[in-house]
């Protein structure tokens, strides 16, 4: 079964649930569930907000600007 299926799966029966104890058990395997963010070094945490505030602040390049620079430093 494929895994899509599988969550759907889950999730249709999960709002079905009317019991609290398996809603707290749910919940604390949620909890366990580690976030990617906390996998992530602290260089590149950096960097990933570096970039966030970048963008928030309107300082990046549409897709076509980069293709531009592309062409233009290559000689395509």
């Amino acid at each position: 079964m494929k895994i899509e299926t599988r969550k759907m799966n889950l999730i249709n029966w999960l709002s079905t649930i009317q019991e609290d104890e398996i809603i707290t058990k749910v919940e604390k395997i949620q909890k366990e569930t580690s976030d990617w963010w906390d996998t992530v070094s602290t260089k590149d945490k950096t960097a990933i907000n570096e970039g966030l505030n970048q963008l928030d602040k309107g300082e990046f390049y549409t897709r076509s600007q980069v293709r531009s620079k592309i062409k233009d430093r290559f000689k395509f």
